[in-house]
Parts: structure tokens; sequence; C-alpha cells
């Protein structure tokens, strides 16, 4: 790989003016009402209905699932992201696509719900990830589009805790609906599309001129739909690196429902509460190394030390939960597992937002690419880990969280390898 350049040459690029704290409180409020949509039916909703349809086969229906839900949500996103940074609608770039995925994230929840067999959930998910691709995909280009560089680590330490207060009232609202198919999916879709709105009617989204927007055709669709590493290096190894955290913890969040049924005993109308007790304790954790970190990453202009230190926190609660006997020190291991999580959030998405190449007319593509470092590990995960659960006669959970601290480890030590922030 060759660098593309020294840092000042993206330093260059003109900077967007500082938001208010208002925006900030709409966007992130924005991003936790997808991410209920986002989280539940993965850390629950799914397990729970196919487990209701399925009991037998329930592991590997649930790696079908979002294998292939995941795998679309993987080819739309960069579709979408190409997409918008092309659109001249007068709504402006990123919002017509917020609009456009609603009905269809709804459509995709009650199929999801009202389909009582595998491949009728298989269906349901896939519209649901084409709605959430629609939404989410602008929404990650909002950040380089509107935040300046001197607020990314403050707003990316907000952002990066979302996903863990939406696990926590994901499993909340499983618990609190019950096994009722339609409310465990549709509920989510809805909050999603009131948050999102929300953002639509207050947002300023610049329209692109007609005069700016690239012919689009399959060649250059292909084209714009990849990158090259050794011209963008810092980006690859951001990506790699984001990659491979993500990937080390679905092993945990997808399977952590069966790990406390069928390895250690746990009934299921136990484990919905136990999870939520998991997450309530670790939002505390998770938001500290959020904000702190994000906070602290802005005012000593250094990512890497925290990266670093979200990394060491991943592998040592991987440990430990390999290890679990109970309950309660799969409880300990979480909560060394959510702080990483919450530094990592906060300090990555400053990061990508860092060496995001051509960031004025291609936010949207590198963004979308960045975020399937993110969501390729829901499709790869769920596959590579019945593999890694099998060897040995079946229900390996050691070997598989300690293959998850591992590739967390090996996460972290990308960054050593980005030049364009410390």
């Amino acid at each position: 790989m060759s660098d593309p350049g020294p840092p000042a040459a993206v330093a260059s690029v003109a900077q967007p003016s500082r938001v208010s704290g208002g925006f900030i409180a709409v966007y992130v409020l924005a991003y936790l009402g997808l991410y209920v949509a986002v989280m539940t039916p993965l850390l629950a909703s799914l397990a729970i209905r196919l487990q209701q349809i399925d009991p037998s086969g329930k592991e590997a229906a649930l790696g079908l699932v979002i294998g292939v839900g995941t795998l679309v949500n993987i080819l739309m996103g960069p579709v979408i992201g190409l997409l918008s940074d092309n659109t001249t609608a007068r709504l402006g770039r990123r919002r017509p696509w917020m609009l456009a995925g609603m009905p269809i994230l709804v459509a995709g929840a009650v199929l999801t719900a009202v389909l009582a067999s595998v491949p009728g959930v298989l269906l349901g998910y896939v519209v649901v990830q084409v709605g959430l691709s629609c939404m989410m995909t602008p929404l990650m280009a909002v950040m380089p589009d509107q935040v300046p560089e001197g607020q990314r680590g403050k707003v990316g330490g907000l952002l990066g805790f979302t996903a863990q207060i939406a696990g926590v009232g994901g499993f909340q609202l499983a618990g609190a609906l019950g096994g009722s198919p339609l409310p465990l999916f549709l509920v989510p879709a809805l909050i999603a599309c009131a948050a999102v709105l929300v953002l639509v009617v207050v947002m300023r989204d610049r329209p692109l001129p007609e005069a700016e927007r690239r012919p689009l055709d399959l060649r250059g669709l292909v084209r714009d739909l990849t990158f090259d590493p050794r011209r963008h290096r810092d980006f690859a190894w951001t990506w790699l690196g984001r990659f491979l955290v993500q990937f080390s913890l679905m092993f945990l969040s997808t399977y952590q429902l069966y790990f406390l049924t069928d390895h250690l005993g746990y009934k299921l109308t136990e484990v919905t509460g136990l999870l939520a007790l998991t997450g309530g304790v670790g939002l505390v954790m998770t938001s500290v190394g959020a904000v702190v970190s994000g906070y602290l990453s802005d005012r000593l202009r250094r990512r890497k030390l925290f990266i670093y230190l979200a990394a060491a926190c991943f592998a040592a609660g991987f440990v430990i939960v390999a290890f679990a006997g109970s309950f309660v020190s799969v409880l300990v291991g979480s909560q060394f597992i959510l702080f990483g999580a919450g530094v990592f959030g906060a300090v990555d998405l400053a990061v990508v937002n860092d060496v995001l190449p051509n960031r004025e007319s291609e936010a949207g593509k590198y963004m979308s690419l960045a975020g399937i470092a993110s969501a390729l590990p829901q499709s790869a995960a769920p596959v590579v880990a019945p593999l890694v659960l099998a060897i040995g006669g079946g229900g390996n959970y050691l070997l598989l969280f300690l293959v998850a601290a591992g590739v967390a480890l090996a996460g972290g030590w990308t960054v050593r390898q980005i030049r364009g922030v410390r």
C-alpha cells in the first residue's frame, strides 16, 4: 500500500460550520431511533420468533436470516450512498432517501411478523434491510456533510453509544411485548420512523445543483462503489479495523441469548430480563466510555490511544465471558465489552470522518463503504460462529469467545497503520 499524501492535503478541504446543540440533539435522537429498529430484531425479536417457528433448527435459521438480510443491506448501502450524493431534489440530497425508507421499513416489519415460516421471516427481514439502508446511509452522510472536524469527537461520542442504548431498549421492548410477533417487529420500526422524521423536518439539506450531478452508467456505477486501498491507505486500514472489531462483537450479540439458555441453562422467560439488566448496567459504562473518550480525543487531538484501550477492554471481557459459569460472570465480562464499545464507537466514527476521501463530493459513498465494515460482520459472523461452535462436538462457546478476543485485538492493532491521525 502507498500513502495517498500528507495529512495537510486532507486538511485543505473546506470544513463545515459549527453545528448547534439543538441540531446535535436531533441528530443523536434520529440515530437512536433508527438503531432501535436495527438492534431489537438482531438481539431479541428474530431469536424469539425463530424459536417459535423452528425450535430444533433455530441456530441455523438465525444465522441464515441475519446473514442474508445483512448481505442485502451491504449491497444496498453503497448504491443508496452514491445515489444520494447525486440527488438533485428540492428536498436535498439526504432527506428524500430517509423518507423513502420509512414505508419500506414498516412493510418489512409487518411481513417478518405475520409470515410464520423461516423463508417468510427471511423475506420480511430482507425488506426491512432495504428500508434501513435507505434511511441509515444518508443519515451517516449527514455527519461529514455538516459536522466540522473540531466537533466530530463530541458528536461521535454521543452517537457511539446509541446502539447500546437501543440494545437495552430492545430487550426492554421484547420483555414488555412478550412473544406477540407483530408488536415485536412493528413497534421498533415505528419508533425509528418517528425519530428520523424529526430530523428530516428540522435539518437543512443543501440540494445538489444540476450542473454538479455526475452521469451514472453501469461501468461507472461499479467503479464508484469501490475504492483503491493503495490510494486511500488510511481509509482502508480504518475499514479493516472497524470490520474486525464488529466481527468480534457479533459473536456475543448474536448468540448471547442461546448462550444463556443452552449453555448456562436459563429459561427463555428469564433471559430477556437478564440481558436487559446487562444492558442497563452497561449503559452507564458505554455512556462514560463514549462521551469521555470522544471529548478527550478532541481536546488531545489523539485517536489511536483510545482505540488501543477499547481493544484491550474487548479482549478482557471476552475472556471473562468465555470461562463464565454463571450469569454474574457474564455480567462482569459484558461490562468490559460495553465500556470498550463506547470508547471504540465514539473514536472510530471520528477517525472515519477524519480520513474520509473526497468529503465534499462523495461523503455518502465513502460513509456507506465504511458502513459495510460494520454491517458485513452481521452477515459473516452468524456463518462462521456455528462452525466454531461445532468444534469438539458442539456448543463450544469457550472457543467462540476466545476467538472473538483475538479478533478484537487484531482490530485494535490496525489503527497503528493509519498515518493521517494521531
